[in-house]
């Protein structure tokens, strides 16, 4: 069953040896399509053979060296569908997303959505259907003209494709029937411009049961009858179902709704022979099945098939695990074997490039400090020049209120706070200031909001902050939590708070540069 995928891959392949580049002096095109050739061929022909990657990979590092064209890219991608197939998940997304940065590098458009159409079918085949649309979706903006090339053709229907296949996943038949109907229009134009794009008719036949498919969902039963119809001429019976499925699914769906159950369950098991070794597909399968059984009437058999589905899934999550689990210490081991010089020495290298990291990071952490420091002490010595002419900002407030008898409500103001000290009362707000100045409370909040821009909160927050810092200046070995308490800041994080707000630095940075300023810089 493996053969069925690599032929049904072989399709688009042949679409894309169609427009590998031909321009570069001295690139050999006929020796390119050889051996990307090769590479299909021995994953084709070599479904267990454990040599069959290092050779595909001799090939591959083969064509790198010659350049990093389509048809390189396209050989990486058969070498990810055999990683993958062979249960090495780790190596084949690693490889995706190398091919994906060479891509990127190259500025080929087309390989980087084949890039990213490759990420979004491992995601989707490890039960991750929401991050396989995410990555599929922006593929779909590095094609530009779908109709350019063979290649621009194959990618922008495989990308539709797989949009249609995790769309149904997701249960969303909107980006269901838009992928399809893209899909349709793109391969009409195609053959209208072109001849028909492969001699199988995988494209004529998918794009008819996207139309299908569309047609049974605006209940078109008569017109998806003779799109299938159309459909079913133009297949091949010496070509895998694998390159039909859409198909089979799709007259299912038909066959169902017309009542046709014995119709509808014998495309079901075409389906589940055909995906019996592709469990992301096998498992819709048997949904689908269990589901048009209960249809027919059929409900002990379909319980069984649901019973068959329920198990089948719970053991690909328990496998899926295992397998992620194991994929991840063989390539860890056979890494170390292999190359356990080279990991010695990236080894040394990390740990050097760690210590540097750390080393660059501690440099600036003490530049940053002693830039902080060197600020800190600035501010705290203009703070001082300030004081020093002024005596400090709390005595000049004071000193300025009592110029006249007739002192404004705002001067009156700051001279109770400055010389009563009235903010030592955790409980002092609004209402006892208003009280104090005879006048409402919102009058009182307005004067504070026009005279300094503050909240009445913050402006008895000003006075307690203004002391803080003249008592840190005095030398004193009152502690933080000491001054919260008898300023009436109530708790040392609310008075830390208040005075950052007010002066840009912590108590403690404050202490530390006013205790600098006492201490010749040169000591």
């Amino acid at each position: 069953m493996r053969h069925c995928l690599t032929t049904y891959i072989a399709i688009w392949l042949t679409m894309l040896l169609t427009s590998c580049s031909k321009g570069n002096e001295g690139y050999d095109h006929d020796e390119a399509v050889r051996r990307v050739l090769e590479v299909q061929k021995i994953q084709n022909l070599n479904p267990g053979d454990p040599l069959a990657v290092p050779r595909m990979e001799t090939i591959i590092d083969s064509m790198c060296a010659s350049g990093k064209d389509a048809c390189y890219f396209g050989a990486v991608n058969v070498l990810i569908d055999r990683l993958f197939s062979d249960v090495r998940y780790a190596e084949a997304d690693s490889l995706a997303v190398r091919m994906l940065h060479d891509a990127e590098e190259a500025h080929d458009s087309i390989s980087i959505s084949m890039a990213k159409r490759v990420r979004a079918q491992i995601f989707f085949k490890l039960s991750q259907p929401e991050r396989a649309m995410k990555e599929i979706v922006s593929a779909q903006g590095y094609i530009s003209d779908p109709l350019r090339s063979g290649s621009d053709f194959g990618t922008a229907t495989s990308i539709d494709e797989w949009i249609h296949i995790i769309a149904r996943a997701n249960a969303d038949t909107a980006s269901m029937a838009s992928a399809g109907k893209r899909y349709a229009d793109t391969v009409d134009l195609y053959i209208n411009r072109n001849s028909p794009p492969d001699s199988t008719g995988h494209y004529q036949v998918t794009a008819l049961a996207f139309k299908a498919e569309n047609a049974l969902l605006n209940a078109e039963t008569s017109k998806a009858r003779l799109l299938l119809d159309s459909a079913s001429l133009l297949t091949v019976k010496t070509i895998p179902a694998r390159a039909y499925e859409h198909f089979y699914e799709a007259r299912s769906l038909m066959y169902a709704s017309e009542g046709d159950y014995a119709a509808s369950l014998a495309d079901i098991d075409t389906l589940l022979n055909t995906h019996r070794c592709f469990p992301w597909f096998y498992l819709r399968d048997l949904r689908l099945k269990a589901e048009i059984l209960n249809d027919a009437g059929l409900h002990a058999e379909s319980a069984r098939t649901y019973s068959r589905y329920i198990a089948y899934h719970d053991s690909l999550s328990a496998k899926l695990t295992d397998r992620r689990l194991k994929d991840l210490t063989l390539l860890y081991r056979s890494e170390l074997a292999r190359e356990e010089k080279r990991t010695n020495t990236m080894r040394l290298l990390g740990m050097g490039s760690v210590t540097l990291m750390l080393l660059i990071l501690l440099g600036l952490t003490y530049k940053n400090t002693l830039t902080e420091r060197k600020r800190n002490r600035l501010l705290v010595e203009r703070l001082h020049e300030f004081d020093r002419t002024s005596h400090t900002l709390i005595e000049k407030i004071a000193e300025q209120s009592q110029e006249t008898e007739e002192a404004s409500l705002i001067s009156r103001l700051d001279r109770y706070m400055a010389t009563e000290q009235p903010y030592c009362d955790p409980t002092l707000g609004r209402k006892e200031l208003a009280e104090y100045l005879g006048i409402s409370q919102d009058a009182l909040a307005q004067l504070i909001r026009t005279e300094y821009d503050q909240t009445v909160h913050s402006y008895i927050n000003f006075f307690r902050s203004e002391e803080v810092r003249r008592i840190i200046d005095s030398d004193s070995t009152e502690t933080i939590t000491e001054m919260a308490q008898r300023l009436g800041f109530g708790t040392p994080r609310t008075l830390q708070r208040a005075f950052k707000e007010r002066f840009d630095m912590s108590p403690t940075q404050y202490r530390e540069a006013s205790a600098s300023l006492r201490i010749p810089e040169n000591q």
